[in-house]
């Protein structure tokens, strides 16, 4: 049950750790006996928090300059069945622009792979116990993450999304966080989360809307065919047999794959780490197996490329997914 610890929270008390990343023995130990119910049930954290807020005499009002202290388990459980959703989401919109390059719609492709890293992204927020969500379901913001996560404290706050649009707000937080955060085991994940391997944390947003809204961007597949063909060559003979994460790092700034390589790479680290928390939490482990046949299910039905070693078959394989 929710417990508001204190309500007027100076953001002095906790600016210095608000996007200070938690560390993988932390994480592991936060989320070991978190409960997978919020996703089997599709219960959101803003529901789980909306109304006990409320009770406890927590308005979208109260929260302005400063933050509320609460503590709850179920807020760490509900952070847990977010990233598995938004895992599975990231997923699906990678095959999504697969297929849609695959069908000569390249334009589309890149906004749906920006949507796959897009949810990417808030996975692997949600797994280190953050969250960005409209509480009182009008469009206003907050920001939700852990003033002592192995004890269940959570700080709600308006810092690091005012002003901001969700968009923004998204990958501003996921590279404030993820640049103190390593993972020893394999350093090429770092290339898509540590703030020198990219040109600027925006730089994803911009592509998106340029292709989205700017008039003469984009497009070629009605304008210029000899350019789209040259499109799908470098996306289509692209190859991948072995060190496959190593192989994406080094394409994460090539200029025309680049975003390609972040999105793969993105998913396979979001299930990389739904599977470290796994080892300590069995509820998880059962739930990543029965959604690995679930997804397997669902590339069966996609008519996925026959090529053995294109990136949307490999990920495949990366994921542990039967053929």
């Amino acid at each position: 049950m929710l417990k508001v610890i204190e309500k007027n929270l100076d953001p002095d008390d906790y600016g210095n750790y608000m996007n200070q990343s938690i560390d993988l023995v932390d994480i592991k130990k936060a989320f070991k006996h978190a409960s997978v119910r919020f996703f089997s049930e599709k219960i959101p954290l803003w529901r789980e928090l909306q109304l006990p807020l409320l009770k406890s005499g927590v308005s979208q009002r109260s929260i302005n300059d400063g933050g509320v202290l609460v503590k709850d388990a179920n807020i760490t459980s509900a952070m847990l069945g977010e990233a598995v959703e938004y895992f599975c989401r990231s997923f699906y919109n990678f095959y999504a622009q697969d297929k849609l390059i695959e069908h000569y719609y390249a334009t589309w492709s890149g906004v749906t792979n920006y949507y796959s890293s897009f949810f990417s992204l808030h996975s692997l927020l949600r797994l280190q116990g953050r969250a960005i969500t409209s509480i009182w379901r009008n469009g206003k913001r907050f920001y939700i993450f852990p003033s002592n996560i192995l004890e269940n404290q959570y700080i709600i706050c308006k810092e690091g999304v005012k002003g901001k649009t969700a968009h923004e707000a998204a990958w501003f937080l996921f590279y404030e966080v993820y640049d103190t955060f390593s993972y020893s085991p394999n350093v090429h994940f770092e290339a898509i989360f540590k703030k020198k391997n990219t040109g600027t944390i925006e730089e994803e947003i911009d592509f998106r809307t340029q292709k989205n809204y700017e008039p003469y961007e984009a497009y070629e597949e009605i304008r210029d065919l000899q350019t789209l063909q040259d499109m799908l060559d470098n996306y289509e003979n692209k190859r991948f047999t072995s060190h496959d994460i190593e192989v994406l790092s080094g394409l994460a700034t090539d200029p025309y794959y680049r975003y390609y390589a972040r999105s793969v790479m993105r998913i396979v680290f979001a299930c990389t780490l739904l599977e470290e928390i796994a080892e300590n939490n069995g509820d998880l482990k059962t739930l990543l197996s029965e959604r690995r046949i679930r997804l397997s299910e669902f590339l069966k039905k996609t008519n996925l490329r026959k090529n053995k070693d294109m990136i949307c078959c490999r990920l495949r394989e990366l994921l542990n997914l039967e053929a």
